[in-house]
């Protein structure tokens, strides 16, 4: 069993809070952890799954149910399935405020903070459990998190090869099932498609007219697939990242697929064999680095790339509030070097901390103001420079 990091802050939170809910893929560990985290209390708790007949059953008279649980702590598993819930949770919590009451576990993040926002507006807290993160697994997992991504069931398979075939049959599952639950009525074999176009381009900035000429679809059609991967969290886009610099900037965003796991197998990447020839494989290490980096800081700091139309670009800017914290390049290489282009982007950004980040070169300063790290020491850069969080 592996530590999330995130049990310490929503314990904390069930400490605030009356409702804590915790967003986050299909099977990332939100069960696992909330189990956990229920079986670790003091308290007597209750677990319903809203996907289990027998469990919706118990709630046919949902008020009378829950308020024959005071004084537990009730689990309520993909609580997007029954949004009429919600109002019946503030009726409920209104008449006794007690702290760590619920803990609600969704996959479709928009759907459930907006309905839950509306509902439980200052009685809920939302956290985000995010795939394996390099901290939680040790750094001398690194090659297999990277190549499995951090799926549980992914990265812990008895095999590359087992870890492949749960990689397509997620895949299948998600686009057979749980998009069109989430109301993406559309034909799965486009769905498909789309998603491994994606995962052609991850890492690459977003040209939706390419993708839909590719597919023989509308722009406005991709952008509205787009919006439902992202609801599911298989996807992710890194804004670019605006100033008041006098230079032509991209301002379309870069697309990423969320998790390597699962980028991988999009594209077929069976072995670490397989990815060092990738095409991908640049991109991938690009992603991987980002999303570890998201999954350490969450919402805390905002995540950008930078890149002028003269080729001045960087990876990863970082900035909490209106201050630029950390501008990072991520290379595959444990010797790298920099483009003119990079040079020039970390004297047009001059964030507080830059950095060059590799698999696992050891940290030096490649010239003035630029130090080289890996993976398993950036954050000890980055949190001495965002700060206390």
């Amino acid at each position: 069993m592996l530590t999330r990091s995130l049990t310490h802050e929503a314990l904390k939170a069930l400490k605030n809070y009356p409702a804590v809910v915790i967003l986050g893929a299909r099977q990332v560990g939100k069960t696992t952890l909330a189990k956990v985290m229920a079986q670790g209390g003091k308290r007597a708790w209750a677990y319903l799954d809203l996907e289990s007949p027998r469990d919706v059953v118990r709630l046919s008279d949902p008020e009378t149910y829950l308020e024959d649980q005071r004084g537990k702590m009730v689990v309520l598993d993909e609580v997007q399935r029954m949004p009429e819930l919600f109002a019946v949770l503030r009726s409920v919590i209104d008449r006794d405020r007690k702290v760590g009451r619920f803990l609600l576990l969704g996959s479709s993040s928009p759907d459930v903070v907006q309905r839950t926002s509306e509902s439980l507006a200052g009685r809920v807290a939302y956290l985000e459990l995010m795939p394996f993160q390099l901290q939680e697994v040790g750094t001398g997992k690194l090659d297999k998190l990277w190549l499995r991504g951090g799926y549980p069931e992914l990265f812990l398979a008895r095999s590359n090869a087992v870890a492949f075939d749960r990689a397509e049959q997620y895949i299948r599952t998600i686009v057979e099932r749980d998009l069109p639950q989430l109301g993406l009525g559309a034909d799965p074999r486009i769905t498909s498609q789309l998603l491994r176009m994606v995962a052609s381009v991850h890492g690459q900035v977003l040209n939706a007219s390419l993708l839909a000429k590719s597919l023989g679809i509308t722009v406005h059609t991709v952008q509205r697939y787009l919006s439902f991967f992202e609801q599911a969290y298989l996807i992710t886009l890194l804004p670019s990242y605006h100033t008041n610099l006098r230079k032509r900037l991209v301002k379309a965003p870069k697309i990423f697929v969320l998790d390597t796991g699962i980028l991988h197998g999009l594209l077929g990447v069976e072995s670490k064999h397989d990815l060092m020839g990738h095409f991908a494989k640049g991109h991938s290490w690009e992603g991987f680095v980002i999303q570890q980096v998201r999954a350490r800081y969450g919402k805390k700091v905002a995540l950008h790339y930078f890149r002028t139309q003269d080729g001045s670009e960087l990876d990863l800017l970082i900035s909490r509030g209106t201050k630029l914290v950390a501008a990072v390049e991520i290379k595959t290489s444990n010797a790298p070097t920099l483009s003119k282009g990079n040079k020039l982007a970390f004297e047009a950004v001059r964030a507080t901390k830059q950095l060059i980040c590799t698999p696992s070169a050891s940290d030096f300063r490649i010239s003035k103001g630029i130090e080289v790290c890996s993976i398993a020491t950036i954050f000890q850069h980055l949190d001495k420079a965002i700060g206390r969080i």
